[in-house]
């Protein structure tokens, strides 16, 4: 076993020292878990510069900063350049970045090179293709649900839209009125698609249970408003100890809103085969019947038909408009629709959001100016941030690419995750160090495939594409034929996009798995081509120093310190290859290599 070889090396190792992350209930859960893990799992703060004042770079850190200082809280310094670069990459593009981009990084004397690194990411492939993942995840495309033409083309669309850096608004737009003969002929309306409800055979498309599932979903993917409880039954006497503004909600209202689907068909095409996941979308649907049958919540046990009614506003759409259009523009043009968005991206990048979780805004604890009563408390944590946030969205465009630049290149970002001094759970609100987070599976398998050089080409299932990283896949399953690589993201948390979702919580099958893995074994090797292979036979030859300093670059972002040279000199002492394949092994085991931090 490596583990016996190298067990003076065990401090420090992932598998020895990943807490457990389960948040406790409430607004604060999340972001308590993450205070928590951070504090578990971040390099001694010790070791931390001191924290002198932070440069205000944008109205985010005069909001940020300002609070923290009208309140007398400390925060951490500003992170290192190393730690921004490798740090950056990941947020933004899901990959580690090169030990010679890192390298010119650092050594750069550039004042402005944090904001030209923030630029360049958000401008490469590898953003896009991120993100593009992510939106594949959120609407849960998969061959099973949408077929893999229509995945296939659903990715395509929104990858270009990303790229063109489309208005966020005008993509939610499409997703939300899109029609086709087939959804393997057309991008967005996979979206749709991907909630039909099946009831007794493939034919039995149960119109009124899809669409309250699409307008579930629209409510929580473009306003953060999880509707989920009261498309089974009202708010009152369920709600009250959880979301204010939803306890008074009631179920005849989730109605209105799916009614505005109420003449959208979904209809799958059997037609043309009963065993193809395809389907067609048109509005010469009957309407929403208040009476009618459900195979996925309790009886409706309404009466007649169901007028559509705006739930944010009491807007009800103009005569003779497409309904669906007309809540597109409702939504999209709602203060709700930018408040959500910048808050879903602000946790992303920031580890939770201003409104913790993302998807469960409360609308009646959201203005300072008439707080909830006690002992509720305002739900947004910095709610003058959160409005500025979503003008400055508004005001350029709906670009998600601008957002993105806009947060990474604020002060608050850019803070350490170490903290000098004493860290306290009542100073995570403030944002007043950075959050670790565990790299996603895709961002694990990709920052494998990065630091040891080994890439299997990845089949896309349907085209003749193969692919290098996780995150330029359609869906997890373009990874069934390879059944290592496809069970180890599976243990690391990737969702199939069916019925499970995604989790970024440890466990013992996670250690186990980076302990003895045969995907993990295969990426350590010294094999042709992987870069540990070219180290070793590199003319004129590299000591043996130089090649331990190059590994410790590609996978932890650093030099090594004195002690780990001495440590890594002793290993590779009785057998040189082997003690190198031994120390990436180490490597891909330490904590600096699994966290984001």
């Amino acid at each position: 076993m490596r583990c016996a070889a190298l067990g003076f090396w065990l401090a420090g190792l992932a598998w020895t020292q990943v807490p457990p992350n389960h948040p406790p209930v409430g607004d604060a859960g999340r972001r308590q878990a993450a205070s928590r893990l951070t504090e578990s799992v971040t390099p001694d703060g010790a070791g931390a510069r001191p924290a002198g004042p932070i440069p205000r770079r944008n109205f985010i850190d005069e909001f940020i900063f300002g609070k923290m200082e009208r309140d007398g809280i400390p925060h951490a310094p500003l992170a290192s350049d190393a730690d921004f670069c490798r740090r950056a990459h990941l947020d933004l593009t899901g990959r580690i970045p090169e030990p010679s981009a890192l390298e010119a990084f650092v050594a750069s004397t550039d004042p402005g090179k944090r904001d030209k690194l923030i630029d360049q990411l958000v401008a490469s492939s590898a953003y896009v293709a991120k993100w593009t993942y992510w939106f594949g995840d959120l609407a849960g495309t998969n061959s099973n649900r949408i077929g893999t033409d229509g995945r296939n083309l659903f990715y395509r669309y929104i990858y270009d839209s990303l790229h063109m850096d489309r208005p966020y608004d005008e993509l939610a737009g499409e997703l939300l009125t899109a029609s086709a003969g087939s959804n393997w002929y057309a991008g967005p309306a996979s979206y749709l698609a991907r909630w039909v409800v099946i009831g007794n055979t493939c034919a039995d498309t149960v119109h009124e249970d899809t669409s309250d599932e699409i307008a579930v979903h629209a409510y929580r993917h473009f306003l953060g408003i999880n509707l989920q409880c009261v498309s089974c039954h009202d708010g009152a006497r369920h709600l009250e100890k959880i979301n204010l503004w939803l306890a008074d909600r009631k179920r005849a209202q989730l109605w209105q809103q799916a009614a505005f689907f109420g003449r959208t068909r979904v209809l799958r095409r059997v037609e043309i085969a009963t065993d193809r996941d395809e389907y067609s979308i048109d509005d010469k649907g009957p309407g929403y019947q208040a009476n009618a049958r459900s195979v996925v919540r309790l009886p409706r046990g309404g009466q007649g038909m169901v007028e559509p009614v705006f739930l944010l506003t009491g807007e009800r759409p103009q005569p003779g408009k497409p309904l669906r259009q007309e809540l597109a523009r409702m939504i999209t043009s709602h203060p709700q629709f930018a408040r959500a968005t910048v808050n879903i991206f602000w946790a992303e990048l920031m580890g939770v959001g201003i409104v913790d979780p993302p998807w469960e805004f409360d609308l009646g604890r959201m203005d300072p100016a008439k707080p909830p009563p006690a002992p509720w408390t305002v739900q947004a944590t910095h709610p003058e941030l959160l409005e500025a946030l979503a003008q400055d969205f508004r005001q350029n465009g709906y670009s998600l690419r601008r957002l993105f630049q806009r947060i990474a290149r604020s002060g608050a970002y850019q803070l350490s995750s170490r903290f000098p001094g004493q860290w306290k759970d009542s100073y995570a609100p403030y944002y007043a160090r950075k959050f670790a987070r565990r790299l996603t599976a895709e961002e694990l398998h990709d920052a494998m495939v990065l630091a040891s050089g080994l890439t299997t080409p990845i089949p896309i299932r349907g085209t003749d594409l193969r692919v290098r990283f996780a995150t330029e896949t359609r869906s997890p399953e373009d990874f069934r034929p390879f059944k290592d690589a496809s069970f180890f993201l599976e243990i690391f948390g990737q969702p199939n996009r069916d019925f499970s979702e995604r989790s970024n919580e440890g466990s013992i099958s996670q250690a186990i798995l980076l302990m003895n893995s045969p995907f993990v074994r295969e990426k350590i090797r010294a094999g042709p081509g992987s870069h540990l292979a070219k180290l070793l036979d590199q003319q004129p030859a590299l000591g043996d120093d130089q090649i331990t300093a190059e590994l410790y670059l590609r996978y932890l972002a650093r030099p090594p310190t004195p002690e780990e040279l001495a440590m890594a000199r002793d290993a590779i002492r009785p057998h040189r290859r082997r003690g190198f394949e031994d120390l990436q092994w180490v490597l891909a085991n330490k904590l600096e290599f699994l966290f984001n931090y």
